[in-house]
């Protein structure tokens, strides 16, 4: 089981005021966490910050609480049913362990807080320079609690900044084929850029664009979400798929090809046949730490928004929009967007990527009804279809470009959403960078496992073509019945792993 802590930007910059103090001395709070669990992983989000009142602790080079701090903490969680994670700083640099007085101030803490919560004590320490390590202290036995350090803490906002722990999340070491990548932002932030784990839901044109060019870039970790199988109208526009792909699952398939291309440099990537509606998909995304939603539909953009607030994943997100003339002789016009979105920024909803009647249209069903379809407007996104290999290479830069930016922060800078006129070639820039003050992704913010559990639903058309692709693929010619039930079943195994 691996364990990870999540923090969302405005959070973090009362916390780094707060614990690194100016006279060098050691401080602390507490906080609040709701908890998350997902594919392979249990991590907090950090939903509230409590701070010290007058009397509540001792600053004497060390630090120390009082019990009415601690009683004013629990009091706090038991309210608001939620997990107790303590907080101190270090007056020095880099990833921190721990002293005896940190272990003994957090075993003590330990048995009270799984008492009050169940849930266990969650212990952050700071570095002078902003790094973060974490641990939970999990009850093993009668009386016994066992420290169990995460191996990251990411903070989520206008930017993307993870604290590694080095013995868990090893730093990654280049060859020569990474050289000029290095070249333009050093090793310090490639090792960064390498060890996140990302996501990417839909893989079609542009999700299999930057697939490849995650690999290329030197990601280690990348989750590919898709149920939809390739077929022969596809193969246009996906990244390193042939004819031979046709029928087969999209996801297994550029699996194949990203790891034709990585020169073992990629070291782990994930195919999941599933929806991001579906249990299996959705416990996959929240394994990541940024997730790129490379989907047209509204229900799995809906999702996503969700599960980037409550469990503080940003998003990079794109759309590309074009239509033909009214003759039906030449492009009328094209354009394509990109944005990050989530904790700290926009959602994709108040952005204009969906509307909530559409989402309430396709959890109903009736976007794969063609009666029902029909009677659609003509501009209704249903419709579109309007995309070529040239614009989805261009929202696929974009997405990229936006990714990042969130992770380099070059002079501490940042940018909002771009939309790019491919007829006037200008590039666009004035969207709004945050929700509207009555958006309802605002207040499910790092509420974790108590929004995900209703997000998860069934999807009939995601089992419908998985069921196809595996027929097609046992009814593939020029293997025997035995071969061909061999490859099937260990298809089921591989995915049950």
């Amino acid at each position: 089981m691996n364990y990870a802590v999540a923090i969302s930007e405005e959070n973090n910059k009362i916390l780094l005021d707060h614990l690194i103090r100016r006279d060098g001395q050691e401080d602390l709070c507490f906080a609040l966490y709701e908890i998350s669990n997902s594919k392979s992983s249990t991590f907090a989000s950090i939903l509230e910050i409590i701070l010290p009142e007058k009397g509540d602790r001792e600053v004497h080079g060390n630090v120390s609480f009082n019990p009415q701090f601690l009683d004013r903490v629990t009091s706090r969680a038991i309210a608001k049913k939620c997990g107790i994670c303590f907080m101190h700083s270090h007056p020095s640099y880099g990833w921190q362990g721990m002293s005896q007085d940190d272990v003994e101030a957090e075993s003590m803490l330990a048995p009270r807080v799984k008492a009050i919560t169940a849930l266990p004590l969650l212990g952050m320490t700071l570095s002078q320079d902003g790094l973060w390590s974490a641990r939970f202290w999990v009850k093993d036995a009668p009386k016994s609690y066992k420290r169990h350090f995460c191996n990251k803490v990411r903070v989520v906002g206008k930017g993307l900044h993870v604290s590694f722990y080095d013995e868990l999340s090893p730093k990654v070491l280049f060859g020569e084929e990474f050289t000029r990548t290095i070249s333009s932002w050093g090793e310090a932030k490639q090792s960064a850029i390498a060890r996140l784990r990302i996501g990417i839901v839909g893989l079609g044109s542009v999700g299999s664009i930057i697939a490849e060019s995650l690999v290329r870039t030197g990601v280690q970790q990348i989750v590919l979400i898709d149920f939809d199988k390739v077929e022969r109208k596809n193969l246009d526009r996906l990244q390193g798929i042939g004819p031979a792909s046709i029928g087969k699952l999209k996801v297994e398939e550029i699996k194949k090809y990203m790891e034709s291309i990585s020169s073992g440099t990629a070291g782990n990537i994930s195919a999941v046949p599933y929806s991001i509606v579906e249990s299996e998909g959705m416990l996959a995304a929240l394994d990541c730490d940024l997730l790129f939603c490379c989907v047209d539909r509204p229900w799995p953009r809906y999702i996503l928004d969700r599960i980037s607030f409550a469990n503080l994943i940003p998003i990079i997100d794109g759309g590309i929009d074009a239509e033909i003339n009214k003759k039906h002789s030449n492009l009328h016009q094209a354009r394509w967007k990109a944005h990050a979105c989530g904790p700290g920024r926009i959602c994709m909803k108040c952005i204009g990527q969906y509307t909530p009647e559409d989402v309430s249209l396709e959890m109903s069903g009736l976007l794969e009804d063609q009666h029902y379809i029909k009677g659609l407007p003509k501009e209704h996104f249903v419709n579109g279809g309007e995309n070529v290999y040239a614009f989805s290479m261009g929202v696929a830069a974009m997405e990229m470009h936006q990714f990042l930016s969130m992770v380099l922060m070059p002079k501490g800078q940042y940018y909002g959403p771009k939309e790019y006129d491919f007829n006037s070639g200008n590039i666009d820039a004035d969207f709004p960078f945050s929700c509207k003050n009555n958006c309802d992704n605002l207040p499910i913010l790092a509420t974790g496992d108590k929004i995900n559990k209703h997000l998860i639903s069934t999807h009939e058309a995601a089992a419908a073509s998985r069921n196809s692709a595996e027929k097609i693929v046992l009814e593939s010619p020029g293997k025997t019945w035995l071969q061909q039930l061999k490859d099937w079943t260990s298809r089921m195994f591989s995915r049950i792993d």
